[in-house]
């Protein structure tokens, strides 16, 4: 496989970061393009280009043209649906403007493919049928879910026929290097808390059900995207429902933790239950989920441990 000149948006974040390392390893020349407003440069191996600056910023063509990237994976986002709903005004400024201007550089820069990071729940809504599948109804419950779909729009529609759009829809991510401190990640939050011996929120009744997939699995999924020469939209997601209280539990088993958790009132926004069908992603990149819950897991706890 020949090597990409690849630009990542948010590539200092959660999910960003394991893309560059893939991209890396597989001797791909990367830059990243990150505000470091949630991303953190300790996320990224020394060598690699990290130009800081917002995703909005005017200066974001010039370093397009000067880079020349054959493919932008566009990571970057403000990622909290109780954020998006406190402030949906701050979440449309990143999530619809700032992609905007990603996708305006990109055009101009002549870049070939964009590949964009999606989330696939907060999409959907409350689904009519599971697992929720690509051609599901678009129906989003947050301000969250609205500026991602809203983005994914806007690429439909400005980018030229020539150039591939590759979307990827998300599950619930995690794994080593989500913010224990964020809004969003209920493992990160967890873990932390109950290494630290504090009490841990559950919203709602801990019923609720999602899929949780490992970033790693993320992060290979995406290398194996951008080899496809065709446009797509796939979900990426374990396709195996686990129920909050589920996880709570499974995560106290592993770090001896011995309280109950404290059980709060729902989230605006939240969706009770959503699990993503993966089979096109296995049929489009020949991609299937290789990490186990259990041991996702894990690597996500040695990681906090740290």
């Amino acid at each position: 496989m020949s090597s990409m000149r690849v630009l990542v948006t948010g590539g200092a974040g959660f999910i960003g970061s394991h893309i560059v390392d893939r991209l890396l390893a597989a001797g791909d020349t990367v830059l990243v393009v990150d505000d470091l407003s949630t991303g953190r440069a300790e996320n990224l191996p020394r060598n690699v280009d990290l130009l800081e600056l917002d995703i909005a910023s005017p200066r974001l063509i010039e370093a397009m043209r000067a880079f020349r990237p054959e493919a932008i994976t566009h990571c970057a986002a403000q990622p909290s649906v109780v954020v998006s709903m406190a402030e949906p005004e701050l979440d449309a400024q990143i999530n619809i403007l700032g992609g905007i201007n990603v996708i305006k550089a990109g055009v101009e820069s002549g870049c070939g493919q964009f590949v964009y990071i999606n989330t696939g729940g907060a999409l959907y809504g409350q689904p009519d049928y599971s697992p929720a599948d690509e051609d599901h109804p678009i129906r989003p419950m947050s301000a969250y879910g609205l500026s991602k779909w809203t983005l994914e729009c806007y690429l439909r529609l400005l980018l030229p026929p020539s150039t591939l759009l590759k979307v990827l829809r998300l599950s619930n991510i995690y794994g080593p290097r989500q913010d224990p401190n964020g809004e969003a990640g209920v493992v990160a939050i967890f873990g932390s808390r109950m290494l630290r011996g504090e009490d841990v929120t559950i919203f709602g009744d801990g019923e609720q059900t999602r899929d949780f997939l490992y970033v790693g699995d993320v992060a290979r999924a995406h290398e194996l995207a951008l080899r496809v020469q065709r446009p797509f939209t796939v979900n990426l997601s374990s396709e195996k429902a686990i129920s909050v209280n589920t996880l709570f539990e499974a995560m106290a088993s592993e770090t001896d933790y011995t309280r109950a958790p404290i059980y709060a009132a729902e989230r605006p926004g939240e969706i009770k239950h959503v699990i993503l069908a993966n089979e096109r992603a296995l049929r489009e990149l020949g991609w299937r989920p290789a990490v186990e819950l259990a041991e996702g897991l894990r690597a996500t706890l040695d990681w906090l441990r740290k």
